[in-house]
């Protein structure tokens, strides 16, 4: 056997990549294999049953609704146990109201190490209102959090989240709290995260000002997603030196009002800043928040700005704004990331867009997609695109809308491949919204700066023309597009090669 095969960092490289049926032959094949083998298999399991399957068969049985626990565990059946539970890392547990036999039998260990003690990733699904078997679980999930546990992912009611919040956790550094039924109250949300002030990562839902905060203080938190309701004051203040760490924020509010009050409390020294706006439909609120966010966040540090508005806006309302709104957002000269999705979208044309590929060199992601509101024909046509990739060579995802239609009588010439404008990072687009007439043309075009382009996609959203027929024909031709690019790169590619050879073979004949 090779030397490397008998370290275990490398074993592990190996076995986390394998499948079940791989990793039970590695453990039957060979003794140094066997243990690091467990301890893939049973390091991310989506429940108990696993672990109740490996203890002696006169102790549960099989039916048509699951296992059932026969009889209490002994020393033994605990010793068994716990050879294969100090292997998890990662539990996900569901609650099904027939599985508080598991959780009543495996709630009185001999000691708390039996149970799981390398424990770091617990996921919990909840969505029960009722109180009955719920106790049960609580008590085991108490045994569970008495480890080292560092992540908690719990999708939850607010009476599931009210049994959570009685239970500490001091080791807690990433908790993500979710209710996809009904929003859960601020308050008990508060009783749960004011409780853990060592976490690194919130994401909840909605939160009290008293829990804002308190998080504020939290000395090592540097990701925070959060939603704010309309009861924050418009003079919110913070204490001394509020968010220290933090370099992520995430904003989810139903107006602009509680956004802007929590920016205006302090300066922002973050990397990632994104609002969602789920209610109210405010093209002036957007603006303002547009001019306020280089005032209150660091330029130096910003390098994502991702901005969605979920409102469906009325008839007489226009979701195209004015892009002069993004001008305050040029003094972010190291932005990477740039988003404006949903109902308010800056309207560009290839100038506007010039401006913005030349005040953000760096840009990776660009993504202006509207999905709610009139319809209206796009600004920026093929040409934009070369100006935006010219000056813009890192980027790598794209989601925009363009005027594809072709000028029979002047139809825009593919432009001369050069380092500047073939970029061969990015290999999908989204189109968003685009008319698009002569797909073959489109394709020559595209080829010539997006030569690895393979897939794209357009008209997935709300926003349609008049004519649903239309929608299907451009839909085909934008299909058709990403179809026949790769043929027209490698025509390119063949034509370049041969002009080199026949180059070359000219300066052969001179020099004789």
């Amino acid at each position: 056997m090779h030397a490397c095969l008998k370290l275990e960092e490398i074993l592990h490289e190996i076995f986390s990549q394998a499948d079940y049926r791989s990793l039970t032959i590695f453990a039957r094949t060979c003794r140094l294999f066997y243990e690091p083998a467990l301890n893939a298999i049973y390091s991310d399991l989506p429940g108990i049953e696993p672990l109740i399957k490996r203890l002696p068969q006169d102790l549960w049985s099989a039916n048509s609704g699951g296992l059932v626990i026969r009889r209490p565990l002994r020393i033994q059946d605990w010793e068994v146990f716990a050879s294969y539970s100090r292997r998890v890392r990662s539990l996900r547990l569901r609650w099904f109201a027939s599985d508080v036999q598991f959780y009543r039998a495996l709630s009185s260990p001999p000691d708390p190490s039996f149970l799981m003690p390398n424990l770091r990733t617990f996921t919990w699904h909840c969505l029960s209102t009722r109180s009955a078997g719920l106790d049960t679980i609580t008590a085991f999930i108490h045994l569970l959090l008495s480890h080292n546990l560092a992540e908690a992912h719990l999708t939850v009611s607010e009476h599931a989240l009210t049994v959570f919040s009685d239970l500490g956790c001091t080791s807690l550094r990433k908790l993500v709290i979710q209710s996809p039924n009904a929003p859960i109250s601020a308050n008990v949300t508060e009783d749960v995260i004011c409780s853990h002030s060592a976490l690194k990562s919130l994401a909840c839902g909605e939160i009290t000002v008293r829990a804002l905060h308190h998080l504020s203080q939290f000395p090592s938190l540097s990701r925070l997603t959060i939603g704010l309701g309309d009861d924050v004051p418009s003079a919110l203040a913070f204490a001394k030196s509020p968010f220290r760490k933090l370099r992520y924020l995430t904003i989810n509010s139903k107006s602009i009002d509680p956004c802007l009050s929590m920016l205006k409390a302090t300066n922002w020294n973050i990397r990632c800043f994104h609002h969602r706006m789920d209610v109210a439909y405010d093209p002036a609120g957007r603006g303002a928040l547009l001019e306020l966010l280089p005032l209150q966040l660091s330029h130096e540090s910003l390098k994502c700005i991702s901005l969605f508005s979920n409102a469906t806006p009325r008839l007489d309302d226009d979701p195209i704004t004015d892009p002069l709104s993004l001008n305050p957002l040029f003094r972010f000269k190291h932005l990477r990331i740039l988003e404006f999705s949903g109902s308010i979208i800056p309207a560009l044309d290839n100038t506007g867009l010039l401006k913005l590929a030349e005040a953000w060199p760096q840009l990776q992601v660009l993504i202006f997609q509207q999905k709610a509101g009139q319809y209206h024909v796009p600004r920026i046509d093929l040409t934009g695109l070369v100006l935006l990739l010219e000056h813009c060579p890192d980027l790598y995802q794209l989601t925009l809308s363009v005027n594809a239609i072709i000028d029979t009588k002047a139809p825009p010439a593919p432009p001369i491949s050069t380092a500047s404008t073939n970029n061969t990072r990015i290999t999908s687009i989204n189109f968003c919204n685009s008319p698009i007439s002569k797909a073959a043309e489109v394709a020559a075009f595209l080829s010539a700066i997006t030569p690895n382009l393979r897939e794209t996609s357009s008209w997935t959203g709300a926003v349609m023309p008049d004519s649903c027929g239309t929608v299907q024909e451009y839909q085909r031709r934008w299909d058709s597009v990403a179809e026949m690019v790769p043929v027209f790169a490698a025509v390119r590619k063949q034509e370049r090669e041969a002009c080199i050879m026949r180059t070359q073979a000219k300066r052969h004949v001179g020099r004789k």
